[in-house]
C-alpha cells in the first residue's frame, strides 16, 4: 500500500526533502504529536520506513472542540466554588462558548425577571446591546419549537429563511435596540437554549453565525448544552445569593424590611422625591404596651399585634410607599408624594383600623441625615404618646 494514497494528510520525510499527498497540501510540517491548523486538531503518528518517515495525520477536532469546552467548563466552576460573582461568570461563559462551540461567532445570554428577559451578557455584538429586554412572549416565538420543549430545555437552530421570517415579526419600533445593535439582520444561523432549572427557565441562551446557514453541527448542540447546563448552576448560585441578601433585610416575623433595608433603600427614595419634584415623608410609629401585652397574654400574642400592625402598615401604603421594622415595637415608614399637612390624616386612619394602640410621629423629610430624622421622628412620636 502506497501511504501517500491515505485519504488523510501524509508526510513523507526524506533525506531530500518532504513529499505530500494532496490533503496535506498548504499543512505546515508536524514539528510535535499535535498540529492544529486551519481549524482543525490532527494526532501526528510517525512511521519508518526505509524510504523514510512517514507522518500520518490523524484528525481528532471533535476531540479537541471537546477537551477545550470541557476545560473552560471546569474553569468557570472553579470560579464558582472560589465564590467569584456568577454575573462576571456568565461574562467570561458567553465568551468561552462562542470561542469554542463549533460555528459560534456571537452570542448573547438573557436574563429572565418576571414576563421579561433582560440581556445580560453577550459577545461579538455592540455594548449598548445590554440591557435590551424582550417579553416572554417574543422569546417563546423566537425559540419556535413550543412550550414543552422550551420547558424541557431542549436547544433549536434556525437558519437563513427562519430567521428572516422571524425577524419581520417583530418591527424595528418594538424591538430597536436588537435591530440596531444586535445585527440581527445579519444572523445566518441562531442556536438557542432555554436555561431550566427546577422546572422553570430562568434564562436564555443564543449562539449566531453571520457567515454560514450551516454552522451548527450535532457537536455544537452537544456543547451548547453543557454550557447551558453551567448557565443553570451559575444562575441557581445567583439565586441563592440574592434569596440570602433578601433574608438579610427582611423581617422575619413581619416580612417588612429591616434597618438594614430601610438605610440602603432612604437614599434612593430621596433622590427619586428629587428628581420629581415631590414630598417625602417619614413617619415613626411605636406599638403601645408591648410588654404588657406579652407579660399578661404571652409572647404569641405579642408577635400578632407586631403582625397586625405590618399589616395596617402594607394595606396603608400606596405603590411608593415603603415599612419597615426598625425595632421591637416599633416600625417606619416612607412615604413618596406625601406632604407634611396630610401626614396626621394617614396616622389617623391606621390608628383607627388597629385594635391595638399605636403611637406615631412623622415629618417632611428635609435633608439626607437618617439618622437625625428618624431621632426627631422619635421625639415626635414620643410627645404623642403624652411625653415631654
Amino acid at each position: 500500500m502506497n501511504l501517500l494514497e491515505a485519504p488523510y494528510p501524509v508526510f513523507l520525510l526524506q533525506e531530500n526533502g518532504v513529499v505530500r499527498n494532496p490533503q496535506a497540501q498548504g499543512l505546515p510540517l508536524p514539528e510535535g504529536e499535535f498540529l492544529q491548523a486551519g481549524g482543525k486538531a490532527y494526532r501526528v503518528a510517525r512511521l519508518p520506513a526505509p524510504e523514510g518517515t512517514y507522518l500520518l495525520l490523524l484528525e481528532v477536532s471533535d476531540l479537541s472542540v471537546r477537551a477545550r469546552a470541557y476545560g473552560s467548563l471546569l474553569s468557570l466552576l472553579k470560579g464558582l466554588l472560589q465564590h467569584e460573582e456568577p454575573e462576571g461568570l456568565l461574562k467570561d461563559l458567553i465568551r468561552e462558548a462562542v470561542a469554542v462551540v463549533p460555528g459560534a461567532e456571537a452570542g448573547s445570554i438573557l436574563l429572565r425577571e418576571g414576563g421579561f428577559f433582560y440581556l445580560v451578557a453577550q459577545e461579538g455584538f455592540h455594548e449598548k446591546l445590554l440591557g435590551a429586554r424582550t417579553s416572554l412572549e417574543e422569546e417563546l416565538a423566537w425559540y419556535g419549537l413550543g412550550v414543552d420543549n422550551w420547558l424541557k430545555g431542549r436547544p433549536r437552530v434556525l437558519k437563513g429563511t427562519e430567521i428572516r421570517h422571524l425577524s419581520s415579526l417583530s418591527t424595528v419600533e418594538a424591538r430597536p435596540a436588537f435591530f440596531e445593535h444586535g445585527r440581527l439582520l445579519e444572523i445566518q444561523a441562531t442556536l438557542g437554549l432555554p436555561i431550566v432549572l427546577e422546572g422553570e427557565v430562568l434564562a436564555a441562551m443564543n449562539l449566531d453565525s453571520f457567515s454560514d446557514p450551516e454552522a451548527f453541527t450535532p457537536l455544537s448542540l452537544e456543547l451548547a448544552q453543557a454550557f447551558a447546563l453551567e448557565a443553570a448552576l451559575l444562575l441557581k448560585a445567583l439565586k441563592e445569593r440574592q434569596s440570602l441578601q433578601e433574608a438579610a433585610r427582611t423581617d422575619p416575623l413581619t416580612g417588612l424590611g429591616n434597618r438594614r433595608a430601610l438605610e440602603e433603600a432612604f437614599p434612593h427614595l430621596l433622590q427619586e422625591a428629587r428628581t420629581l419634584g415631590e414630598p417625602l415623608a417619614l413617619i415613626y410609629w411605636d406599638l403601645n404596651d408591648l410588654k404588657a401585652l406579652n407579660d399578661r397574654e404571652g409572647h404569641a400574642a405579642g408577635d400578632r399585634a407586631l403582625k397586625r400592625l405590618a399589616q395596617g402598615l402594607k394595606s396603608l401604603s400606596r405603590r411608593r410607599d415603603l415599612a419597615f421594622r426598625v425595632g421591637g415595637d416599633e416600625f417606619v415608614s416612607l412615604h413618596l408624594g406625601l406632604a407634611a399637612e396630610e401626614i396626621p390624616a394617614l396616622i389617623a386612619r391606621l390608628q383607627q383600623g388597629l385594635p391595638y394602640g399605636v403611637a406615631a410621629g412623622g415629618l417632611a423629610v428635609e435633608g439626607e441625615d437618617l439618622e437625625a430624622l428618624l431621632q426627631e421622628a422619635d421625639r415626635r412620636m414620643y410627645r404623642a404618646k403624652g411625653g415631654p
